[in-house]
């Protein structure tokens, strides 16, 4: 068993490839073949596997190698002799049951315990590439539960301490959506219409941007939302007409029914807060008018941020960037901010994003928002 996890530790130096939420599996240089395509099963989303060494009577374990498209990732399982993952390429996900998940970037190693309840993945927006050894067991080499349901794949994600956005400089996606999200805001077409072709050509999605325009309807009315969408579709056919093709991008996957809409609206916004939500709320607007706690919870939190063509860093950034510039909404702004740090957002980033406004709309905007942050800071060291 040693002696062929060395050999394939050696083959894995050898493994070198880029990886991107574009890539298509049938480009992958790596030196493993692209494998068995799988979509459904023990999966959500689409996987390739490829068996590369089966167990035999002197090595009892089996070796495989399994690359996951951006969000796919297995149902939850237990393995009765464990299992150890090599991560090759990408970001991956792995998450043991009550335990705060894993990030797991290339190079990494992990052990999987015998029958210990767990799941691994991709991340939001990177494909991931392992390598799987699995010990044979008299009870069989997997034992495969649940789905890992979306929600279980967003809060775990909140739960862990070392996010995969925790470097201090905001990505160039969010920097995109900033503006994007400045400028809808605003009502200004014109420089969204900029805005819009800058984000296309460092790689939004179509989807990705209608989502955000889509979302700030919540946080700033439907007459900039659809003014938004309707800058979009005009950008979208001046582009076409040059001959540039965008890509669409993932549609947002079904959302499950096992909770009622407000309960599972509810599970949210505990995950974004990281606060128990009392039912039904006891003060405060909430209790004062208990129509829009139940809009809340089965529309915005429920409806809207359930779609995972965004993440919740996504919608956060989006949400934030909207209410700086709409003025005047200072408790919600600073609730917000609140909820991106807790989400693992940086106090860097915020500031990154403050900047970008300030750069794009205006320092009046940007220098009381800046207060309002200062204060939540303080609050969070008390």
């Amino acid at each position: 068993m040693r002696n062929s996890i060395v050999k394939i530790c050696l083959l894995l130096t050898l493994f070198s490839f880029k990886t991107t939420a574009q890539t298509p599996p049938n480009m992958l240089n790596t030196i493993f073949r692209t494998g068995d395509k799988i979509q459904g099963g023990n999966f959500t989303g689409t996987v390739w596997v490829t068996p590369l060494l089966a167990a035999d009577s002197n090595f009892n374990a089996s070796i495989g190698n399994v690359v996951f498209e951006p969000k796919a990732r297995s149902k939850w399982h237990r393995h009765p002799g464990g299992q150890t993952l090599l991560a090759l390429e990408g970001v991956g996900y792995y998450q043991e049951k009550g335990k705060a998940l894993q990030i797991l970037r290339k190079g990494d190693a992990v052990r999987c315990p015998p029958d210990v309840e767990h799941w691994h993945g991709a991340s939001h927006d990177s494909w991931f590439v392992q390598v799987a050894i699995t010990p044979e067991h008299p009870k069989g080499r997997v034992l495969w539960l649940h789905e890992v349901s979306d929600e279980e794949y967003q809060i775990g994600l909140t739960q862990n301490p070392k996010n995969q956005s925790g470097a201090g400089d905001l990505e160039m996606r969010h920097q995109h959506i900033v503006t994007i999200s400045a400028f809808t805001a605003k009502g200004d077409l014109e420089q969204l219409s900029n805005a819009i072709n800058a984000g296309l050509d460092a790689g939004l999605t179509v989807n990705e941007i209608k989502e955000v325009l889509v979302h700030l309807y919540a946080y700033c009315g439907f007459p900039r939302s659809i003014q938004g969408l309707n800058t979009l579709i005009s950008v979208l056919e001046s582009r076409k007409k040059q001959g540039i093709t965008d890509e669409m991008g993932k549609t947002a996957s079904p959302i499950p029914d096992t909770l009622s809409k407000y309960d599972r609206g509810k599970k949210v916004l505990e995950a974004l807060t990281g606060q128990p939500q009392i039912t039904p709320p006891k003060s405060g607007y909430g209790a004062f008018s208990p129509e829009i706690d139940v809009f809340l919870k089965e529309h915005l939190f429920a409806d809207i941020f359930g779609r995972d063509v965004l993440s919740y860093q996504d919608r956060e950034i989006a949400t934030i960037t909207a209410l700086v510039n709409l003025g005047g909404v200072e408790p919600m702004l600073k609730g917000h901010f609140g909820i991106a740090l807790n989400i693992d957002i940086t106090e860097t980033q915020l500031k990154n994003v403050l900047s970008i406004i300030e750069s794009a709309v205006g320092a009046k905007e940007a220098d009381n928002s800046r207060k309002v942050l200062s204060e939540v800071l303080e609050s969070r060291k008390k």
